[in-house]
């Protein structure tokens, strides 16, 4: 097996030290150290899109929020489910990220300057909370390790009481909030049925039948 070679690096704004690396035809994004995401094991990435966007076929003109850019699946299981009509907004906060996709990972296909995508270099929760007549009908996050176990102390306001009303506030009447996490959460599931969402937590693994058992929150806004 070949070592990794180290395509290119940065030191976040908060002092993390974030990597791309490449090895045998596989991509891996670390974050101060530690594997954040490859190419190796992203179903359930994949999944997290087409769970998130599965029903919406039949809206005129859905429109979509995806928090974390990362290797991209999220993104493109998302524009593979919804109508050509769609439109995808994808946040990610770390504009390194976005340039590696125009710079090192092409070959990895990812749809950024397709007509539905508008990509946002910055925090996903500057798209949230607001009076806006153009609510989304899906609000992917694929942020963190999970609610409890983010990667930016920052992300924790998405997850606590007042994030979820501004992200219920974000949705229309019927309108799915999906959350990747690597573990279980009774407490946010909890949370989230207490702002009035439907929940359920479905378990997929991260590389077809193998690999990690990571969970997908789907809580749904009432109508």
């Amino acid at each position: 097996m070949r070592p990794f070679e180290t395509l290119d690096n940065s030191i976040t704004p908060g002092g993390q030290r974030l990597s791309l690396h490449h090895r045998d035809g596989d991509y891996f994004i670390d974050f101060d150290g530690h594997e954040l995401m490859s190419t190796r094991v992203h179903d359930s990435e994949t999944a997290l899109g087409k769970l998130a966007c599965s029903n919406l076929g039949n809206i005129e003109q859905p429109r979509v929020l995806i928090g974390g850019l990362g290797l991209g699946f999220t993104l493109r299981a998302a524009l593979d489910t919804l109508p050509s009509h769609a439109e995808v907004i994808v946040a990610e906060v770390f504009p390194i990220i976005i340039k590696w996709h125009k710079r090192h990972l092409q070959s990895l296909g990812v749809p950024l300057s397709a007509k539905r995508v508008r990509v946002y270099e910055g925090d996903v929760g500057d798209l949230l909370g607001f009076d806006d007549p153009d609510r989304y009908q899906a609000i992917m996050l694929d942020t963190d390790n999970g609610p409890d176990a983010t990667c930016l102390s920052s992300n924790a306001s998405l997850y606590d009481d007042s994030g979820i009303e501004r992200i219920k506030k974000s949705l229309e009447p019927g309108g799915v909030l999906a959350v990747w996490s690597a573990h279980s959460d009774h407490k946010f599931s909890r949370r989230l049925s207490r702002h009035g969402f439907s929940v359920k937590t479905e378990t997929v693994r991260g590389h077809r039948r193998k690999g990690p058992q990571h969970k997908i929150f789907l809580a749904t806004r009432p109508k």
